[in-house]
């Protein structure tokens, strides 16, 4: 089987063959199989393929240079194709061309280098791969500033920026520096496994573009678990549909197992038109519902940019005088409540379908963060409405049992996460389920039982019901949030359960592959992580919101910020987390995600006076108070949990130095240099 057989086949290129294959072939011949392929062709990138076909096929054979050529090859969870792909020496190359550029844009940079970052984290066969990622601003002058020929530590190596010109020698210059005498296998890497784990952003934006998440969410080691898991949910929907039954289902696992990712999963498939009920995503983390939203929008109005360009550049190929039409817009207010009615806040529903009894449109309610609804007195406090003083579990029971036919809910737990009072966890959603609602069938899986959850889970109750099934499928255990480490909840449970020998054997599992540093020094905590972003990849500052003595460090944690520009905004606006300049909390950042973490500790989460376990301690005034209630040291300690696996890829944590007591008690040197020492027995290693 030749090349080009294999890429059409599998369709995950438009053209592939070995180089002197490549050379060999016509150019109109490729480009011919190039516009075939493609989708809403133009004049203009006909024409840009065909110079660029002509200019590789001349120059690589005058250097003579052996191996392998993919035009247009398939990124699955970036909904993009790589220009060209050239496996060369052992080494794969990712180009990125500009066709008649003469600038060297940061945008454009980005966009290369994420080519090359998505194969080198997610495609099996490059993982031990060096991979260098080029940008081909091909009518630019000679790259003026001096370029970086080394690599990280994953052996990516760092962004080429180089012209028509320059191409071919840069590409023979790193070959010989990185590259060896070996072959790649080219039908073994054409066909190698890809394993992408999206952000929670990315994965919201592709559920509702494609409406299939299942092509882009597949870690190599939590896959299994999501597919038995969302094999078992449309099972339930099915015998709820057949049998016109109600039914709850409550997945569980660890932080980053990738429940969001199921429950839209679930939205997405439910937005294809041969699908016969609809759903709804709710969630009462506000600021998750506001980051998601305005990335959808965002992704919308990206698209209409694209079709303008385009439309204007076959506009000026065809002349003034064309009269070819101007795309209508994707985003206009119908997208927006299409948006809005596809990811909601909890706290609206409610209000909504509080002040009427119809059913509501969607047969299927996902409920993200279910361990964080809220019990009777708080939902009494926050809303005038007396219908509505009930806990929050009741009241969603109330408003899905409208329905006459059938109803399923999908409570996505994040168990220890309940950071904040008036959470009434779990267990008074089975309580509903067994004494309020009798009609409805309980699903869960029995680790359930075993999880880090201090609400005082009725086991007894629930396994005295005939009506809850336990489903072991729908328990997540395996992280994938750090598609680098999946063990690293295990290292921050183990930190934060006071076992630091077992904390520092996790870590040295993990260490090669997902960094955890420790310093003294705020400026070289920023330093390091500036140093490991790449592409469109996002860092920020994280500290929990009771941090209140992290001032004098420069480090201030509001109760408001910008939180869609710091998850969304480019890395040069003020108000990115890229900055490194806003902080955000544990309020601010739970259930989403960033690659790269600061996080900074203060002396409200401390070592007690035998060093053996946590001390907990709120800022009131102008003095620490040590807190009593139990409820309130799990909050402060789950607080540090959501903050400590928001990373996907590395972080470091920030302990303060303090002062002498005599200087400033609040800041005494003893509280963080008793946090440093338990923390560096955990295993970390201090920051060179």
């Amino acid at each position: 089987m030749n090349r080009y057989t294999f890429s059409t086949q599998t369709g995950k290129a438009y053209y592939c063959n070995s180089i002197p294959g490549f050379i060999a072939d016509r150019s109109t011949d490729i480009v011919g199989r190039l516009i075939r392929h493609a989708f809403d062709i133009n004049k203009e990138q006909a024409n840009a393929w065909e110079n660029q076909i002509a200019e590789l096929q001349r120059r690589l054979e005058e250097c003579g240079m052996k191996g392998d050529i993919i035009f247009e090859y398939d990124i699955v969870r970036l909904g993009k194709r790589i220009d060209v792909i050239l496996l060369i020496r052992h080494m794969v190359f990712s180009l990125e061309f500009k066709n008649g550029k003469d600038i060297f844009t940061a945008q454009d940079a980005q966009q290369a280098e994420d080519y090359a970052i998505d194969i080198k984290n997610f495609h099996k066969e490059s993982e031990d791969l060096y991979v260098c990622p080029i940008l081909i601003a091909t009518d630019a002058a000679k790259y003026a500033k001096a370029q970086s020929k080394g690599c990280y530590p994953d052996k990516q190596v760092h962004l080429q920026r180089e012209n028509i010109e320059t191409l071919i020698p840069k590409i023979t210059e790193i070959s010989l520096l990185y590259g060896d005498d070996g072959e790649i296998d080219f039908e073994k890497w054409f066909n190698s496994p890809y394993y992408p784990t999206p952000t929670i952003i990315s994965a919201a934006v592709e559920a509702y573009s494609s409406h299939n998440l299942s092509q882009i969410a597949q870690s190599e080691a939590g896959q299994e678990n999501i597919n038995l898991c969302e094999s078992k949910i449309y099972d339930i929907i099915e015998y709820a549909k057949e049998n016109k039954k109600k039914c709850i289902c409550f997945i569980t696992g660890v932080p980053g197992a990738g429940k969001t990712l199921v429950g839209l999963d679930v939205v997405a498939k439910s937005l294809d038109n041969d699908t016969d009920s609809l759903s709804v995503y709710l969630s009462g983390n506000g600021p998750l519902v506001e980051v998601l939203r305005e990335a959808l929008k965002k992704s919308v109005e990206a698209k209409d940019k694209e079709r303008e360009d385009l439309w204007r550049r076959a506009r000026k190929s065809a002349g003034k005088t064309s009269n070819i039409p101007k795309p209508e817009k994707l985003f206009n207010k119908h997208t927006q409540v299409a948006i809005n009615a596809l990811i909601q806040s909890s706290y609206a529903f409610k209000k909504d379908n509080a002040s009427h009894n119809n059913p509501t449109p969607e047969n299927i309610l996902i409920f993200d963060e279910a361990q964080r609804v809220w019990n009777q007195e708080k939902m009494a406090r926050k809303h005038d409405d007396p219908l509505m003083a009930v806990s929050e579990p009741e009241l969603l029971f109330s408003i899905m049992d409208r329905h006459d036919d059938w109803a399923v809910m999908i409570c996505l737990v994040g168990l220890g996460q309940d950071i904040y009072d008036g959470e009434v966890g779990i267990n008074e959603w089975f309580r509903c389920g067994i004494e309020e609602f009798k009609e409805w069938e309980l699903f869960y899986s029995p680790s359930i039982f075993s999880q880090v959850e201090d609400k005082n889970i009725d086991q007894k109750m629930i396994l005295a019901s005939t009506r809850c099934h336990q489903v072991p499928e729908l328990h997540l255990k395996t992280s994938i949030r750090s598609f680098r480490a999946d063990k690293q909840c295990q290292f921050v449970d183990a930190l934060l359960d006071n076992t630091p020998k077992l904390a520092a054997e996790v870590y040295r599992q993990i260490a090669e592959k997902y960094p955890v540093y420790i310093t003294r020094n705020y400026d070289t905590a920023k330093k390091w992580v500036r140093t490991q972003v790449r592409g469109s990849q996002r860092s920020g500052v994280l500290a929990c919101s009771s941090a209140q003595r992290l001032k004098p460090e420069g480090i201030y944690v509001s109760t408001e910020i910008d939180v869609k520009n710091w998850f969304l905004a480019p890395s040069d606006d003020l108000r990115s987390s890229n900055m490194l300049e806003i902080v955000a909390s544990e309020f601010k950042v739970q259930g989403l995600e960033i690659d790269w973490a600061i996080v900074c500790w203060d002396a409200d989460l401390r070592r007690s006076s035998n060093g053996a376990e946590w001390d907990h301690y709120t800022f009131r005034g102008s003095r620490w108070n040590k807190r009593h209630k139990p409820e309130q040291k799990r909050y402060l300690v789950n607080s540090y949990r959501v903050l400590l696996t928001r990373a996907r890829q590395g972080m470091v944590l920030f302990v303060p130095k303090g002062v002498e007591p005599e200087e400033d008690p609040t800041r005494d040197c003893l509280f963080y240099d008793n946090i440093y020492d338990y923390l560096l027995s955990c295993g970390i290693k201090e920051l060179p």
